[in-house]
């Protein structure tokens, strides 16, 4: 700058000449002069600037669907709460945001990049804590594939509206372990939307694992969860009942065959204030308009919208058409201007004048053409995209329909081959239990004992004694319906001592018994159990009386012993006198031993063929 500065001092020293280089003038050029060299030297050595900083904020609330963050502060304001670290670029816009968890420790950090217009952005994130991933989301992750590292990377492909299409998890090196893929639709339910938001999870390898269903009520409240396996088949379902009045949400939790779980009273889940395509005010929801055509219901709306731009575009058209007919009428009449202005000119002058005026409203008459032709051309393109919307409109609900019957199909056939292979198991079972303990006829002795309770009234005054049962028997006598019916004679021992001699209880009965084996042939069921039921009658000396009975007796295989247990009803009248009728209930313990086929012959009995009537 200073030697600027002499140039142009140079100049004007010539100027004023040599009397001024002789004058005391020139002593305040000169002074002038070195102020100004010393001036501009100064800042020319200054120091540059420093470096800006980026901005850092905190905050409590981040939505990253949205970009949005919410209720500033200070980290000491949100001690022993969640808050987030923002940091913004040189252009102002979001660049990092860090999740501090309730220790101040940080848990995962989104790194942001934006378009160069800032309309849209990327993602990923970046995780400094190992355990679930479903802490970015509790509702979008499934507990099959979500458990994740510290270093590992999570990266996003967004749709156009922020939400994510699909997310991958790799570890720091870029190794792919598994990802998600998310698709959004709409459906119409007594004329009001709710939204369904499709979570697919695949493994490293790209193997289909499971989805789940999330349907979203008004767009805002989470109504229903739908968890499916690898199969495609409904696993668990978790519905929400949301009671806007007390303020309470119920979680009902079933499992695929729709029998309930758990029902639990959960915290009211408020919807979100910055959820997409709907607004949560405190208040009401407020919905900004339908964006994007994923629904039947939508695309059928907007098809009919189609169709009201159709029959404007026809009328446009008609309109079109008569702004051509007017053109070519006003060409028409350029044409006979013209011509009469050649025959009647009298001079130059005015002959070309006319003739420019011919040639403006011809120029006219065709750019009204050129505009007709292009509007003409505008309507048929939207008639066919409407046409071709309809189209897929009808294809895609005929899809939708047939998906549906084959559904129900598989469903049913499923419901039969359960069925079926339940009851395979059962005769697998039974035939596990012929196996062991044999099908054929076999003779059995037993002795059991048993403490009465459930007495009647009438002996509530008499000393309960034990009472003993003998037994001896033979197994599969014959069949009735189809079932094996054993028959017996048991000698038993009852005792209800009393002081009084008239209302002594001390006798023996002699019942005829009849026994059947139920078969219980549950997986759980040991293959030696043996369960009877038996019903019996005789004398009671000196009355009579019957007996129902039940037992689970246990074979000590390999030895011919069994023990388990036993429960007998008993009923008697005239014992104590013959007018008193009386009963009472006893459980207890039976020992046995089966004799095969060793006892004397005289129990092989033939029974008439006339119980093979049933």
């Amino acid at each position: 700058m200073g030697w600027i500065f002499i140039v142009f001092c140079h100049d004007r020293i010539d100027e004023l000449g040599a009397g001024l280089i002789n004058s005391s003038h020139l002593l305040t050029y000169l002074f002038l002069l070195f102020n100004t060299s010393y001036i501009f030297g100064t800042e020319d050595n200054a120091l540059p600037p420093a470096k800006q900083q980026p901005r850092v904020e905190y905050y409590k609330y981040w939505n990253p669907y949205r970009r949005v963050i919410d209720l500033q502060g200070e980290p000491q304001n949100f001690y022993g709460q969640v808050y987030y670290q923002v940091t913004y670029n040189k252009e102002n816009r979001i660049k990092y945001v860090t999740r501090f968890g309730k220790d101040r420790e940080a848990k995962e950090t989104y790194h942001l990049i934006w378009s160069r217009s800032g309309a849209r952005s990327e993602y990923k994130i970046e995780f400094h804590t190992g355990g679930n991933v479903s802490r970015l989301d509790p509702n979008f992750y499934a507990d099959e594939l979500s458990y994740v590292r510290p270093g590992w990377i999570a990266e996003f492909i967004s749709r156009s509206d922020g939400r994510p299409r699909e997310v991958s998890f790799r570890d720091a090196v870029g190794f792919k372990y598994f990802y998600y893929h998310f698709n959004y639709t709409f459906v119409r339910e007594n004329n009001v939307f709710s939204e369904v938001v499709e979570s697919s999870y695949f493994d490293s390898n790209g193997e289909f694992v499971g989805r789940h269903l999330l349907y979203w009520e008004k767009g805002a409240y989470l109504r229903m969860i739908q968890y499916f396996n690898s199969e495609n088949t409904i696993i668990q379902t978790k519905e929400f009942i949301h009671d806007r009045k007390i303020g309470e949400t119920v979680r009902v939790i079933m499992d695929q065959d729709g029998k309930e779980l758990e029902r639990k009273i959960v915290p009211y889940m408020q919807p979100d204030k910055y959820a997409y395509k709907y607004e949560w005010t405190g208040k009401e929801i407020i919905d900004h308009g339908l964006l994007e055509i994923d629904n039947l219901d939508l695309v059928i709306e907007f098809a009919a919208r189609a169709v009201e731009a159709l029959n404007k575009a026809n009328a446009e058209l008609r309109i079109a058409k008569e702004a051509l007919e007017k053109a070519n009428e006003r060409a028409r009449s350029a044409q006979k201007l013209l011509r009469k202005a050649e025959g009647q000119a009298k001079d130059v002058e005015s002959f070309q004048a006319r003739m420019e005026e011919a040639r403006k409203d011809a120029q006219k008459a065709i750019e009204t053409m050129y505009d007709a032709e292009r509007e003409a051309e505008r309507a048929r393109l939207e008639a066919a995209a409407a046409a071709a919307t309809l189209d897929a409109i009808r294809k895609t609900k005929d899809v939708e329909d047939y998906a549906q019957e084959e559904a129900k199909k598989t469903k049913k056939e499923a419901k039969q081959a359960r069925k079926e292979a339940r009851r395979l198991a059962r005769e697998t079972k039974r035939a596990v239990q012929d196996s062991l303990l044999g099908s054929g006829p076999k003779s059995f002795l037993t002795i059991s004992y048993g403490q009465p309770i459930l007495v009647e009234s009438t002996l509530k005054d008499h000393i309960k004694g034990v009472n003993y049962t003998f037994g001896l028997g033979r197994r599969n006598m014959f069949e009735f319906d189809g079932k094996d019916i054993d028959l017996g004679l048991e000698v038993n021992w009852f005792d209800f001592k009393s002081d009084s001699v008239q209302e002594n209880f001390q006798t023996l009965s002699y019942f005829l018994i009849a026994q059947i084996d139920p078969r219980i042939a549950w997986s759980w069921v040991p293959s030696t159990l043996e369960t009877g039921i038996k019903i019996g009658g005789g004398l009671v000396s000196p009355g009579y009386g019957f007996t129902l009975g039940g037992s689970a007796v246990f074979n000590l295989l390999p030895t011919p012993l069994t023990v388990g247990l036993t429960s007998q009803f008993n009923w008697v009248s005239g014992v104590i006198n013959k007018d008193t009728k009386t009963y009472w209930t006893t459980i207890g313990l039976v020992f046995g031993v089966n004799l095969q086929d060793k006892l004397p012959e005289i129990l092989d009995i033939d029974l008439p063929d006339i119980f093979d009537i049933f």
